[in-house]
Formats: structure tokens, C-alpha cells, sequence
């Protein structure tokens, strides 16, 4: 569940932060890395100890996440402008 949950946060910040490149929203690109940085590093040593079992959390987890960043994206921070 930890992997489940640090996978979403990790893929979720990476698709905002990918917005923010791309709408060039400079103050939010400058403070994503921060959580990226601990949601990397909180993956990561799950992984390493918990091995190939960690494949379908960390899949499902990517999946939420990106979908949620897009979602949130569209309907909250994007809301009105093409």
C-alpha cells in the first residue's frame, strides 16, 4: 500500500510539473521538485525492498496518478482557457 500511494504522489507531481513546463506556471515548476524529490526517494527504497512484487502497485499507483494529475489539471488549475 505505501508503494501504491508514493507512486501516485511521484507520477501525479511529475504530470502537474509537466503542465507547469508547458503553461509556463514558473513560481509551481520551482516548488514541484521538493515533493518530487521525496516521493522519488520514498519509491525507490520501497522498490529496492520489496522487489518484483512491487510491479502491480507501483502500476496501479502510476495509473491513478496521472489520470488524477489530468483531471485536477483540466477541471481546476486549466479550468476556462484552451
Amino acid at each position: 500500500m505505501k508503494l501504491l500511494i508514493s507512486t501516485f504522489c511521484l507520477v501525479f507531481l511529475r504530470a502537474l510539473q509537466q503542465q507547469n513546463v508547458i503553461h509556463g506556471r514558473y513560481v509551481m515548476a520551482a516548488m514541484l521538485p521538493f515533493g518530487l524529490a521525496a516521493a522519488e526517494v520514498a519509491t525507490t527504497l520501497w522498490v529496492v525492498s520489496v522487489g518484483w512484487p512491487s510491479v502491480p502497485w507501483v502500476g496501479a499507483g502510476g495509473s491513478l496518478g496521472v489520470v488524477s494529475a489530468m483531471v485536477l489539471y483540466r477541471r481546476i488549475l486549466h479550468k476556462g482557457k484552451p
